[in-house]
């Protein structure tokens, strides 16, 4: 992809992207040499850089790696299937390391979230307010034995 400085007339504006603008910076650069001359042409257009549009209500689940499945499978998985489910998603990650990029994480991700729907919610507070606090488990049982 190539770097980019758009001229949008409807708006009044002058658009560039992230790296345009990153090179631009630099006076002498060929991108900066195109900016004056951009500014020179219009000169009561806006200088913009272009935002990426984001999605609020996607779901994003940090942290939800391949060795993080396989423990929540052994930890929480009933011990009558956990070795069927242990076995299934070996057979998935070695059926996904022989295609390409696109089918390797998003496909397993979606099997998992899948078969342990529960895990949307795991290590959510009931008080969204509230703050998780990490205290080693042992503490944890101390505090509350007293």
């Amino acid at each position: 992809m190539t770097n980019y400085l758009r001229v949008d007339h409807e708006k009044r504006r002058l658009v560039m992207d992230r790296t345009f603008a990153k090179y631009a910076a630099i006076a002498g650069s060929e991108e900066y040499k195109q900016l004056q001359e951009s500014r020179r042409d219009y000169p009561e257009y806006k200088v913009t850089t272009r935002q990426i549009k984001k999605n609020p209500n996607k779901e994003c689940y940090k942290g939800l790696t391949y060795t993080f499945m396989e423990d929540y499978i052994m930890a929480y998985e009933p011990q009558a299937t956990k070795r069927d489910a242990l076995a299934y998603f070996n057979r998935l990650r070695t059926i996904s390391s022989a295609h390409s990029e696109p089918f390797r994480y998003p496909v397993i991700k979606k099997w998992f979230l899948e078969r342990y729907p529960e895990f949307v919610n795991f290590n959510v507070p009931e008080n969204p307010e509230a703050k998780i606090v990490n205290v080693p488990f042992e503490i944890a049982e101390e505090k509350a034995a007293s």
